[in-house]
């Protein structure tokens, strides 16, 4: 009894960090498509073809280096320890709850405060936090949450 529940938790931990890469891979892949997406209009208006070009590179050193710091596995964390204490099996918990985290991420990190900037970030950028914790909220129910 005590080993399956020892084997229940490391198997929880391994899930969490496989559900987390998915998480990542995701983010950061929409997310340098976005931002190269939004340096080549600019590098259009501009006409600014060497831009234009390395939009796709500039865009992922840009993405990842404002997102990287603002990371924090807490909010996905506590979805999961409550779904495995209240033994929630739901596909719909984890998959909103993946998303819940992951929207949390980046206002726990702390959106500029100053009278001229929004305390919120841009719908877009929230949009691409939410997909990837969709994401990793599904895989996770699909390898260990359906036995919550």
């Amino acid at each position: 009894m005590i080993l399956d529940t020892l084997l229940r938790w490391v198997w929880i931990a391994v899930a969490f960090c496989l559900a987390a890469f998915v998480a990542i891979v995701v983010l950061f892949s929409l997310g340098t498509l976005w931002a190269g997406e939004e340096l080549r209009e600019v590098a259009e208006t501009r006409g600014d073809w060497i831009l234009w070009h390395g939009s796709d590179a500039f865009g992922a050193l840009f993405f990842t280096s404002a997102v990287l710091p603002a990371l924090t596995a807490l909010p996905g964390l506590i979805a999961i320890i409550a779904g495995e204490l209240f033994h929630i099996r739901s596909l719909v918990y984890y998959t909103a709850a993946g998303g819940v985290a992951l929207i949390a991420v980046p206002l726990l990190a702390g959106a500029p405060q100053e009278m001229n900037q929004p305390a919120i970030p841009a719908a877009d950028y929230m949009t691409l936090f939410a997909t990837a914790g969709f994401a990793a909220g599904f895989f996770y129910w699909l390898i260990a949450g359906r036995k919550a």
